[in-house]
């Protein structure tokens, strides 16, 4: 029975010692500089590699799960002429033949496609399609409007210096740009 008190004793006063000692220890970290922060920065990077770890895992067993290499589908290929379309990269230009060859109301049809392998054949289609009479549709006129005032005032500024000889240069500048906006040499007029 004193065993008892006595132990009874000695726990009491170690849990009053180490309350103490906790105290103690909060005071002295008061004015000390606390880990607290890196700790929580190291525990906050280990969370992030581990969920990165576990992210490229279930990507790397998805992966695994889905079957390798490229799809292969098979899409239906339209035969637009009789004769076959040679496929090395060449251009299928049969439908213009059949066309010059008919008469009739086929004849003035216009073409529904023309097949063309690589960039260049492509190119050539294109130019071919756009064609009108013989000439290539312009797609940028402003590309060609200098060069084009550029010839029509040195061409025009001699005969405007005969028909007026009482303007200044600036003058005769400001009359051949406005008889070129209004010139069918305008690339934009055109």
């Amino acid at each position: 029975m004193f065993k008892q008190k006595a132990e009874a004793a000695a726990q009491k006063a170690a849990g009053e010692s180490s309350k103490k000692a906790a105290v103690e220890d909060a005071e002295w970290a008061k004015g000390s500089k606390s880990n607290a922060k890196k700790e929580e920065a190291e525990a906050r990077k280990a969370d992030a590699l581990r969920k990165k770890a576990e992210k490229d895992a279930l990507l790397a067993a998805e992966e695994r799960t889905l079957p390798s290499g490229p799809k292969k589908t098979k899409t239906a290929l339209k035969k637009t002429s009789a004769a076959p379309a040679r496929r090395n990269g060449t251009l299928n230009l049969d439908q213009l033949d059949d066309n010059d060859d008919n008469d009739g109301p086929e004849a003035s049809k216009p073409l529904s496609a023309l097949n063309a392998t690589g960039i260049d054949n492509a190119l050539d289609v294109l130019s071919l399609s756009t064609a009108t009479g013989g000439e290539k549709v312009d797609r940028h006129p402003e590309r060609r409007y200098k060069a084009a005032y550029a010839a029509y005032k040195s061409r025009r500024m001699p005969e405007l210096e005969q028909e007026m000889k009482g303007l200044r240069r600036q003058q005769r500048v400001d009359v051949i740009r406005k008889e070129f906006e209004r010139s069918a040499e305008n690339p934009f007029n055109q």
